[in-house]
């Protein structure tokens, strides 16, 4: 990358087999005007051959004679226009019509005669200077046109991760052309409700804003979420929430909350991610707004916001003192006491706040317990279920569930070292090849926190679990491919692929041909 005010040199290469000759033309191209630069100087076609052949370099600029031993010049334009792509002037003795000919459609630029004049050469590298600069310019805006469209492209898919709807496995084998990385995601929400005719202002300004504080720190994709959120994935920055959340106050005169998840290699996790972040930001029920929630952050923001909340706090810490020393029956008894607490309650904003502090602080204890974090997305369960029910009671009965998940999990904590989880999702995954697919389905089965489990499933096995998913039903698909006989689109139906053209990709990623072709293959090959 060059620095600022730094000259672009044209990189020229000088090929003559008279050593004079070669020597004089060096010294026209490095006087003129400082904008050239000899970078090889070679007295045969075949010497330039074969140093670009031991290392590729780069070049702009060839300046060749016609006619030399071995190869001559116009051969040597023509070889290495299969290469590389570069402007080409040639030069010789021959002053004949034929020779200009050839070189135009070898794609020489002009054609020079021996004794070169002073001026003549000078007005030609004129010539070449100004199509050069104009193709670095073209080349410039085409590259930002594509670096425009692909961020677009990427940013679209990226915002089909944070959508309300399970993603199959099959559906993520796009994330592999994201590098593995350092990568963070924030979820970003307004704090109070606009007005229609404010929200378009509100997303222009926010946009600014994001390229604003990111631009100069890091790669970084952002999309708009549901109603007034925003989604931002970086790759390589330090932490700059709260700088963005200050930038935003001011750019919008309106406060907004940040939710930032914990870095991560993989963007196939955002699916995971989201809804650990989106968890996060209920914690603004309990905490008020204009703030910046982290999971490192959670256990400190429970045992502060526990000082504070009053009524229920008394059982609540109850049922975490019964959760810690596992005495299950004694939680429910307590149970019983925080609903007929929780049914005197004036308002269902009271209920819902208190059902959250109940879930943080249970869910905390299991973040005690595990580097995994827990299973975080019992936060957000246990506070829809004053959303979806539809009276006390089933209310009632969907915490008594909770609640039972909640010790179960606490058990398999404990357990853990008897437990190989690897194991227990390879065996699941082969079972339910044909199902739709998705990380936190295999992670329930553990159970795990979805992101801690494809981290874990990657540091044991050495693979990812897209990748292990994608080559379990490739593998079933074969194994179906040539003991049945059943069409191509039923076989790629029965491993997970409503798409066959896809699924035919893939099979040919693995195994070097479509269905059809290595079946015949096989065929061939056992007769």
């Amino acid at each position: 990358m060059r620095g600022r005010g730094q000259i672009r040199k044209i990189r020229t290469l000088v090929v003559d087999d008279e050593n004079r000759i070669r020597r004089g033309i060096e010294r026209l191209v490095q006087n003129n005007e400082d904008e050239f630069q000899v970078i090889g100087s070679f007295s045969s076609a075949l010497d330039v051959l074969n140093a670009y052949e031991k290392d590729a370099f780069a070049f702009d600029l060839l300046i060749t004679d016609i006619k030399m031993p071995g190869m001559d010049g116009l051969d040597l334009i023509e070889t290495l226009r299969k290469r590389a792509s570069f402007e080409a002037v040639v030069i010789s003795g021959f002053n004949d019509f034929k020779y200009l000919q050839t070189a135009i459609r070898a794609g020489a630029i002009d054609y020079l005669v021996k004794p070169i004049v002073r001026e003549d050469f000078k007005e030609q590298l004129g010539k070449v200077k100004a199509k050069i600069k104009q193709k670095w310019l073209d080349e410039e805006k085409n590259e930002e046109i594509d670096a425009e469209l692909l961020f677009l492209k990427q940013s679209q898919q990226l915002s089909e991760l944070t959508k309300e709807r399970e993603i199959d496995l099959s559906e993520l084998e796009w994330t592999k052309t994201f590098t593995y990385g350092a990568y963070k995601l924030y979820y970003l929400a307004l704090d109070q409700s606009l007005e229609n005719r404010s929200i378009e202002e509100w997303k222009n300004r926010v946009e600014y804003t994001i390229h604003r504080v990111f631009k100069k720190k890091c790669r970084y994709w952002f999309w708009k979420g549901e109603e007034s959120t925003y989604w931002v994935l970086t790759e390589g920055e330090q932490d700059v929430a709260r700088e963005l959340q200050i930038q935003l106050k001011h750019s919008v005169s309106s406060t907004h909350t940040l939710a930032v998840s914990d870095e991560c290699q993989d963007v196939s996790l955002i699916a995971s991610m989201k809804n650990d972040l989106q968890t996060l930001m209920q914690l603004r029920l309990l905490y008020g707004g204009n703030k910046v929630f982290t999971f490192s952050q959670l256990q400190q923001l429970t045992a502060v916001k526990g000082k504070e909340i009053k009524g229920l706090d008394s059982v609540i810490s109850k049922m975490v003192h019964s959760l810690e020393r596992e005495r299950e029956e004694e939680a429910f008894d307590y149970l019983q006491q925080y609903l007929l607490e929780l049914k005197s309650l004036s308002s269902p904003q009271d209920i819902e706040k208190y059902i959250q502090s109940l879930s943080v602080q249970l869910v905390n204890v299991l973040l005690k317990d595990s580097s995994n974090k827990g299973d975080v997305s019992l936060i957000q369960e246990a506070i829809q279920f004053t959303r979806k029910a539809t009276s006390f009671s089933s209310l009632r009965d969907e915490l008594s569930r909770w609640l039972t998940k909640i010790f179960q999990l606490r058990k398999n904590r404990i357990q853990q070292n008897e437990i190989d989880p690897i194991h227990i999702a390879k065996k699941w995954i082969q079972l339910n090849v044909g199902v739709n697919l998705t990380i936190e389905k295999i992670a329930r089965e553990i159970p795990m926190n979805p992101t801690y489990f494809c981290e874990y499933f990657k540091s044991q096995t050495g693979e990812t679990i897209l990748d292990y998913v994608t080559k379990t039903r490739i593998e079933k698909a074969k194994e179906l491919l040539l003991t049945t006989d059943l069409k191509i689109y039923d076989i790629a139906e029965k491993v997970g692929y409503a798409d066959t053209k896809y699924f035919s990709k893939l099979f040919k990623k693995y195994y070097g041909e479509v269905p059809s072709k290595f079946k015949d293959k096989v065929k061939t090959e056992s007769n």
